[in-house]
């Protein structure tokens, strides 16, 4: 084995190595190869379920947001409805206290405020 700087035998074990079943019956350059592939189909796989999730949280984000928008309109009606009824109650209550100053002063003329 001592075959010194001339000897070919290290490069004959080396090309044994790349050509020899070593890994799961495999030579080293077919099992790189395969994991390869099989690492390529999972990240293919990856990205497709991102997109997928993603499509399904831009929907749901979406529908969320059709569902608690405020409806500017709406509030603008609401607040005109308020605002009548506030002042509707507020004549009833006026009127009340005209009529309860002329029961008081039994139809006598007099400045209740």
């Amino acid at each position: 084995m001592n075959e010194g700087p001339s000897g070919s035998s290290n490069a004959s074990a080396l090309a044994a190595l790349a050509n020899g079943n070593l890994v799961s019956g495999q030579t080293p350059s077919g099992f790189f190869a395969s994991f390869l592939t099989q690492l390529g189909s999972q990240v293919a796989q990856a990205q497709q379920e991102n997109t997928t999730q993603q499509a399904s949280l831009t929907q749901l984000t979406t529908q969320q947001s059709a569902q608690s928008s405020v409806s500017l309109d709406q509030e603008a009606a609401n607040l005109s409805l308020y605002e009548r009824s506030y002042d509707a109650a507020a004549k009833v209550f006026t009127i009340v206290d005209q009529l309860m100053a002329v029961a008081l002063n039994l139809g006598e003329q007099s400045t209740v405020s």
